[in-house]
């Protein structure tokens, strides 16, 4: 727990550079709080009367930073941060104001495990979006990968603020989105009704509509790929013992070209109930500490038993549906990469996936490599629904002028998901069909998902110990 001490101060930083028009409006605002507070002025070396300004309220207890070098807002804010006293910071730019009640809002919403609590912003000022509000949902209804509404004024927990590393300006114009993903990994975030003022004027960031709009498709991919954690599972059936080796080689060698911000974590659900088995897959694994932040293997010995063919099938899809879900929360990742244990990937295939599924302003639910089926050879595993059946393409181009291919439906063979955007793997059966994976693409198509077939990952699939699909 990090609760904040009863007579905990809020620190209100305000950065700037050359918004002396508007300065004394901001600094006004965050002196007026019903909540006293500590506020600190970070100038960016401004050129105009911004620090003149600042200077009239030092008897009002301003705690003033110039500044005689240029560097940016992220390092402005960051140099208020480490001075700052108060336990729960409040970050303001010098071009907006704070209603009176905004911090006392704030701190009627966040408690000692959240991280940051975040409220509306309500426009003024002058021009097309003047009159613009725009609210806040619960954190549980946020697609936080999707879309930011997380604004500047947030109010962070300091050893949250510390935790995620402070403002980064390694993503220009979406520090707040930024900022607001890495400090999520540390709690739970909640909304509140304090609500910003937000300033629109011709100089603003906000009113220039087409240079906004031109940059954000290519900086959301940025700060997915910066953000997002990723994690690798499999079950471990036992049913290709030879194989293990191979297929943890080919994982590891793929990861390793995926650009994250930590190492992804590894985790096998052990179904084999083979000792010898377990002994020799934890051997292998110790060859890859630097490769995966974190491995585990975990038993998991359900049996089942069968009498009849359709029966077997039955169980098996409910096994599965269970293995999925148990597998899904032990990987509690943000990007999570399901590789069946028969299934080897080639070596750009994690990188692919990773690019495919963080890319454009409304990134695909989950991404499929390609391999054939193991039962039907000439066919792929993932297709379409026709006329009330399901069909498997026997053909798929692979080339650069379609590079993915939308699909009803995917195995788990090689698939790449956002587990946030995703429904749980519970379901066993659809239509009757004992298949948990297309049960589950059925669930992410009923919440208007996207499922993609990417082409240009063609995997092996094992089918046998002397027989190798070439996907």
């Amino acid at each position: 727990m990090h609760a904040p001490a009863a007579d905990s101060r809020v620190s209100i930083i305000i950065a700037a550079r050359n918004n002396g028009c508007y300065l004394a409006e901001a600094l006004a605002s965050a002196f007026s709080q019903t909540v006293p507070c500590e506020v600190i002025y970070a100038d960016d070396a401004s050129i105009d009367d911004s620090v003149d300004i600042a200077r009239k309220w030092l008897p009002a207890g301003l705690v003033l930073l110039p500044a005689d070098l240029h560097q940016g807002v992220c390092a402005t804010r960051n140099r208020g941060a480490q001075i700052a006293r108060g336990d729960l910071f409040v970050f303001l730019d010098g071009d907006d104001r704070l209603p009176p009640d905004f911090v006392a809002r704030h701190l009627a919403a966040i408690t000692p495990d959240a991280p940051f609590v975040y409220g509306p912003a309500k426009a003024f000022g002058d021009g097309p979006q003047a009159r613009s509000f725009w609210s806040v949902p619960p954190w549980s209804d946020y697609d936080r990968w999707v879309c930011n509404t997380v604004n500047t004024s947030a109010m962070y927990a300091r050893w949250a603020f510390a935790a995620a590393g402070g403002w980064s300006d390694r993503v220009p114009t979406m520090w707040d989105w930024d900022l607001a993903l890495r400090a999520a990994r540390f709690g739970t975030p909640r909304a509140s009704t304090a609500t910003l003022d937000y300033r629109q004027h011709a100089a603003s960031w906000s009113a220039r509509i087409a240079e906004k709009d031109s940059a954000r498709a290519h900086y959301l991919a940025i700060v997915r790929r910066r953000n997002a954690r990723l994690a690798v599972g499999t079950i471990l059936s036992g049913r290709l013992p030879e194989l293990f080796r191979e297929w943890l080689d080919a994982v590891a060698m793929s990861v390793r070209r995926v650009e994250t911000s930590e190492l992804p974590a590894l985790v096998l659900l052990d179904h084999s109930r083979d000792p010898e088995y377990r002994r020799r897959v934890e051997q292998e694994l110790s060859r890859y500490g630097d490769t995966f932040g974190l491995m585990r293997v975990v038993d998991h010995p359900v049996e089942f038993a069968w009498t009849t063919e359709r029966d077997r099938r039955d169980q098996v899809a409910t096994f599965l549906a269970g293995a999925y879900s148990r597998l899904a929360r032990l990987l509690g990742s943000d990007v999570q990469w399901f590789i069946e244990d028969d299934v080897i990937v080639p070596l750009d295939a994690g990188e692919t996936l990773w690019q495919a599924l963080t890319a454009g302003a409304q990134p695909p639910h989950g991404i499929s490599g390609c391999y054939r089926n193991r039962h039907q050879p000439q066919r792929y595993v993932g297709g379409w629904w026709r006329n009330d059946r399901a069909e498997e393409p026997t053909v798929i181009a692979g080339n650069d002028a379609e590079p993915l291919l939308p699909v009803d439906f995917v195995g788990t063979g090689c698939l790449m998901t956002w587990p946030s955007r995703t429904p749980a793997w519970t379901e066993s059966h659809i239509r009757g069909i004992p298949a948990h994976d297309w049960a589950w693409s059925a669930a992410v198509k009923a919440r208007r998902g996207s499922l993609f077939f990417h082409p240009q990952v063609r995997c092996v699939h094992v089918a046998d110990e002397q027989t190798r699909l070439v996907g």
